[in-house]
């Protein structure tokens, strides 16, 4: 030991200690210092004091006689190291004595009055004496008193597991706190030799917690009993009873601190809950609505968090929450769809379908079966509205308002990618599943909104409107049926005025043009255009020749507008066939090698007509009729005629018997009555006869006569269906002819598949087949002889 520690430890036993071992005096002391400073070398920079720096005045006496030193004259003293006093053994052993006392006041009471005196004591037997000697018997202090508690615990009787747990609680305290002042005492044992031999010797801590787990968790049962009362406890409050919680914290605890909650209570603790939820899994689903149960697992697991903040902690949260997810929620994945998923989307709760979205995301392939179910639902109901004819009429604004309800549940309760890739896939599938009339019932919807008359929705609500119908557009393959019916459509509204606003018309084909490209819009915008060119050819005959009928010429290009059947026939009014003639002549000669033929069916005109001119009746009511070209030819005839016959009408005007009877059925059966028919009825024979109605009334001085009009029968849209098949036969061979061209020889299966590849609507195999056929019988390809499978091309 170095001179300064040797010092610092002497100088702690001299105020310490109460006896003096040497049994000197102080005088002595310091006059043997004296002497001994002048054999011993100078003190080391570290000593308490330094020669150099003391100087003293003194007399000294000794034992054998006197000595004096003159008065005022000072003497230097080097005053060395103090040297430590011998402790003997029996020292050692009585300040054992007092400590152990002490221990046994501490282990027996809690506490200890002279604290202060057992830390001295405690010091100095850690510096005087053998410090591993001083630990086993502290051991041996800790180990009698815990097996006399442990003793003591046994012989104990508790009415409950509340009392039992209780009762192990307060001796945990206890000891906890004996343990904790135990360690303060002999603190300087523990940093000076507990923690150098670390690797064979527990802290005194550890060493109290080692001792009471040994001597009394597992002794007499009680670790079993005690883990056997927190479960007990922890499942009669997820019945819903109320528990000591501030108990079971201190036990969970304790039972960190022992080391024993990994190994003796979680795994005991997960499959106690892994058995219970199990049970309450099967119970609960027998017995309440999905809506009900989703709640239960709600609750549970918020109940389970709780626990867990409260005293379970961190540590064994995700193997229990797994635990509850798995049992409420994984092992019923299906259960849960298939009872409570198509009810709760039929009646749009958000908030049962957003829990049940949540509580699925949390277990592996949840949200994967979930949107299966999604998809199988949105399929369902859509073939319910698509493959029912009773529904054609509405089928449109149908699947309009479905498609608004998926979609606000998608957005309120399945805030996922995936869902709305189902969704579009469902639409597509459920759609098509019915070839043709979908798209066919789209284009009559938009035609019925942007007709004139349609007083529904203002010019925002009717855009947004047609943005939602694209949408259903966009799911329909055979968009050739689309363009069919809708050019069809457009072509009346354009040339009967009955489009109500050109804007409109504009802003959908523009919506067209952006789904589907400008091809498809071609001939659409073509048709447009023709309205604007005859505008401006209008204008410019008027001008030029002026004329006394208000005449109004649209030229429709044919490869834009639908194929119509020329009504050369008809008999035009003189006066009006000259002056047909006349814009007849003045266009060709503007554009010459053009023909043109005139479409009556399409036409309408205004006429003034006078009623009541007879001599009886002198009133003369004239009015002003809005009336069909056909209408118009049939009252020209009585300008000169009272009472003519059906035949003789028939004969008159040259128009096809179908539109003959519609026509006199709309002036002689309708609201507005400007003929008179005999015998009265709503149908028109061969042998009726008609007259001008001279008792006719009506308030308004402008008065318009619809056509009646028939529903587009089935051979119409059969006939309109058939010119789309005719088209989409050309394209096939187009397309066969230009994949042979490039790749020259190929097999029947490659050639299919790249077909679908290439056409962009559905189309059968045996279409194909019969296609390829017509293209072999044509010598634009050929079989080879010996795999008639393969195919080559024939340049």
């Amino acid at each position: 030991m170095s001179d300064r520690k040797r010092k610092s430890s002497s100088t702690l036993v001299q105020k310490s200690l109460s006896f003096q071992p040497n049994k000197k005096s102080k005088v002595e002391n310091l006059k043997s210092a004296a002497t001994n400073s002048t054999a011993s070398p100078a003190p080391t920079a570290g000593a308490a004091v330094k020669a150099s720096n003391v100087t003293m005045t003194s007399r000294f006496t000794s034992s054998g006689g006197s000595t004096s030193v003159k008065s005022g004259q000072p003497k230097k003293l080097v005053i060395k190291n103090f040297v430590a006093p011998v402790v003997t053994t029996e020292q050692l052993e009585d300040l054992w004595k007092r400590l152990q006392q002490g221990l046994s006041d501490i282990l027996s009471t809690g506490d200890t009055k002279n604290k202060s005196s057992l830390l001295e004591d405690a010091d100095n037997l850690c510096i005087h004496g053998d410090k591993q000697d001083l630990y086993k018997k502290i051991s041996r202090e800790i180990e009698m008193h815990m097996q006399s508690c442990s003793s003591t615990f046994s012989k104990m009787d508790f009415p409950d597991k509340t009392s039992f747990l209780r009762e192990l609680g307060e001796v945990w305290l206890k000891h906890s706190k004996q343990t904790y002042l135990i360690r303060n005492i002999f603190n300087y044992l523990e940093r000076r030799y507990v923690i150098s031999q670390h690797h064979q010797l527990l802290p005194l801590w550890e060493l109290g917690a080692v001792t009471f787990r040994a001597e009394m968790m597992c002794v007499q049962n009680v670790s079993n009993r005690c883990i056997e009362s927190i479960l007990a406890l922890v499942e009669q409050e997820r019945c819903g009873d109320v528990i000591d919680g501030a108990l079971i914290c201190t036990i969970i605890s304790m039972l960190r601190k022992l080391g024993m909650y990994k190994s003796d209570f979680e795994e005991c603790f997960l499959r106690q809950t892994n058995e219970y939820y199990q049970r309450q899994a099967v119970s609960q689903l027998n017995q309440t609505a999905v809506p009900e149960y989703l709640s239960y697992v709600t609750r549970s697991l918020e109940d389970e968090e709780r626990r867990l903040r409260l005293y379970l902690g961190s540590s064994s949260r995700e193997q229990l929450i797994k635990t509850v997810e798995t049992n409420l929620i994984g092992n019923h994945v299906e259960a849960l769809l298939e009872k409570g998923f198509d009810q709760m989307m039929d009646g749009s709760r958000y908030m049962e379908l957003q829990t049940l979205s949540t509580l699925l995301s949390r277990v592996p392939e949840g949200l994967y079966h979930m949107c299966l179910y999604l998809y199988n639902y949105i399929k369902k109901r859509g073939l319910e509205v698509v493959m029912n004819p009773e529904k054609d009429r509405t089928m449109v604004q149908d699947l309009l308002e479905f498609k608004n309800n998926i979609d606000s549940i998608i957005e309120e309760s399945f805030p996922c990618d995936d869902c709305v890739d189902v969704k579009k896939k469902a639409f597509e599938e459920f759609i098509n599943k019915r070839p043709n009339k979908p798209a066919e019932l789209i284009a009559k919807f938009i035609d019925g909104k942007l007709r004139s008359g349609n007083r529904e929705q203002n010019d925002e609500e009717l855009e947004n409107l047609l943005d939602r119908v694209m949408v259903l557009f966009r799911f329909i393959q055979g968009k050739d049926i689309f363009e069919a019916f809708y050019k069809k459509d457009l072509a009346k509204r354009l040339l009967m005025g009955k489009s109500a606003s050109i804007d409109s018309e504009k802003s959908m084909l523009a919506k067209l043009k952006r789904e589907c490209g400008s091809q498809f819009t071609f001939k659409l915008e073509g048709m447009f255009k023709d309205i604007d060119v005859s505008k401006d050819l209008m204008s410019g005959y008027k001008e030029k020749e002026g004329t006394d009928v208000d005449l109004g010429v649209t030229v429709l290009t044919t490869g834009y507008w639908p194929g119509y059947t020329a009504d050369s026939a008809v008999v035009i009014p003189t006066q009006i066939a000259k002056t047909l003639s006349r814009y007849k002549l003045y266009y060709l000669a503007k554009h010459s090698g053009r023909k043109l033929s005139w479409q009556h069916s399409l036409s309408f005109c205004t006429i003034r007509a006078s009623f009541n001119t007879t001599a009886e009746k002198k009133v003369d009511q004239k009015k002003e009729l809005s009336v069909s070209a056909y209408q118009g030819i049939v009252l020209f005839l009585f300008n000169n005629a009272t009472k003519l016959s059906y035949s003789e009408i028939a004969e008159s005007t040259g128009v096809e018997d179908e539109h003959l009877q519609r026509t006199l059925q709309s002036l002689a059966c309708g609201k507005v009555r400007v003929l008179r028919k005999q015998p009265q009825g709503k149908d028109i024979g061969e042998g009726d006869e008609f007259e001008v109605n001279t008792d006719f009334k009506h308030k308004l001085f402008k008065i318009k006569i619809n056509q009646v009009q028939t529903k587009e029968t089935t051979e119409e849209n059969t006939n309109t269906t058939e010119k789309v098949f005719q088209d989409r036969q050309y394209q096939i061979d187009a397309a066969i002819v230009r994949i042979m061209k490039a790749r020259k020889t190929m097999t029947h299966p490659v050639l299919v598949s790249e077909l679908y590849n290439q056409l962009k609507f559905p189309v059968k195999p045996t279409d194909l087949k019969k296609r390829i056929e017509s293209l072999i019988e044509r010598d634009y390809v050929e079989r080879l002889k010996d795999d008639i499978n393969t195919y080559h091309y024939v340049a």
